[in-house]
């Protein structure tokens, strides 16, 4: 009856070698919905980054003769299928069993980064491939980071004082990692993950908010000692002056140029939209990284408030699901990985949604399963596999809360 009252594995003999993929997923448990509404997004992603790319061929700003952008998106899909099989067919004892080596990998590609990385942008953030994209360790580091945390609180509730030490150094080695590369926008996410997984784990709400606070003075004190890049306090200088419809214009064609380019693409929609690749941000061109980190503000200007609100709900539901999902089942760990695949997908959506409308300070992030991004797509496929695989075993457990 150790080990989590695990009848998994009491009913499988005690093995836990055997191999990590099972045949026995029950498809009356099989969360279709959230399946749905994750082909929904893809499928809907897909539409609107063959739209950019084919804008881009249309106004001459691409030379299909170096390679096709929008083949090599559909062959970043193609190579994350079986990722999503493999994590859909992850039994909960081996997952859990192999959480702190998955986790050991994610850091060793990150070490990897500084010493063979790619740099682009002034970022070292990439490592070259042979499968034709450069893979972003910091994307999968995400994963491994809510499969830790996970194993790090599967019997740790989080009262005392020693019981933070651990789940809080899981959390901050990749955060300081991916924060030197710099990549504070992909750190950041790691933030409300972590938040709402030790909430999940049965921190008091009280403990949570003062993490808050600390976080918020730590970033005070980082900028007054200087620790801060120059950049990064011009965005967030750009962002706080940017609420000012004459400042923002009179800077668009400086600082706030991205900020006041996703604003007015996003007010060019009106109600009804342009029409799918027909909005001003594809025919000119003028709008950063349409294709990732501003997606979002071409769905808005294309379809319009309307139905770019449909498309913002589905995305909510679909991260809402999730940790409904989580709420239901009776084995900690899977219920903590669950919750924290849903903390993900709804972390990496509030940041999108929010920088593109303004709401936060600019900075690159990609909308998982949605834009163009391949170590994001990879991770995403990945997590959701795992989501809705341990979601459809409902490991029966007998642990403290178990029926809370």
């Amino acid at each position: 009856m150790k080990r989590g009252h695990d009848f998994e594995y009491r009913k499988r003999g005690g093995n836990r070698r055997r191999s990590f993929l099972l045949p026995d997923l029950s498809l009356a448990r099989f969360d279709w919905v959230v399946f749905a509404l994750g082909l929904f997004l893809l499928g809907t992603g897909l539409m609107f980054v063959h739209a950019c790319f084919e804008a881009n061929v249309e106004y001459k700003r691409l030379d299909l003769t170096v390679g096709d952008p929008f083949s090599s998106h559909l062959k970043i899909v193609m190579i994350s299928t079986p990722v999503f099989l493999a994590g859909l067919y992850m039994r909960p004892a081996w997952l859990r069993g192999q959480s702190y080596l998955i986790y050991a990998a994610g850091i060793f590609l990150l070490a990897l980064v500084p010493l063979v990385g790619i740099e682009l942008n002034n970022a070292k953030r990439w490592l070259d491939t042979p499968f034709g994209f450069n893979l972003q360790p910091s994307e999968l580091m995400k994963i491994a980071l809510v499969l830790a945390l996970a194993r790090a609180l599967y019997r740790n509730r989080l009262q005392t004082l020693r019981s933070w030490i651990l789940p809080s150094c899981i959390a901050l080695l990749p955060m300081g990692m991916i924060m030197k590369q710099p990549d504070l926008g992909t750190s950041l996410t790691i933030v409300p993950v972590t938040l709402g997984m030790f909430y999940l784990a049965g921190a008091r709400m009280r403990v949570i908010m003062g993490l808050c606070l600390l976080v918020a003075g730590l970033g005070f004190v980082s900028w007054q000692a200087g620790l801060v890049k120059d950049y990064q306090l011009r965005r967030i200088d750009t962002w706080s002056r940017a609420f000012d419809p004459d400042v923002l214009i009179s800077e668009r064609n400086a600082a706030g140029f991205h900020t006041y380019q996703a604003r007015v693409t996003i007010g060019n929609g009106g109600m009804d939209g342009s029409g799918i690749g027909k909005g001003v941000a594809n025919r000119a061109g003028h709008l950063p990284a349409k294709e990732s980190d501003s997606i979002w503000s071409v769905v808005a200007e294309e379809l319009g408030l309307v139905n770019s609100s449909a498309v913002l709900i589905a995305y909510a539901l679909f991260a809402m699901l999730l940790l409904r999902g989580a709420g239901e089942l009776r084995d900690r760990y899977s219920r903590l990985v669950v919750g924290g695949v849903g903390l993900y997908f709804g972390a990496h959506f509030f940041i999108h949604i929010g920088v593109n409308t303004g709401l936060l300070p600019m900075t690159g992030l990609t909308l998982p399963l949605f834009s163009t991004g391949g170590s994001s797509m990879i991770a995403s496929f990945g997590a959701l596999g795992v989501a809705l695989g341990l979601s459809a075993r409902r490991v029966a457990a007998l642990d403290a809360d178990a029926f809370r």
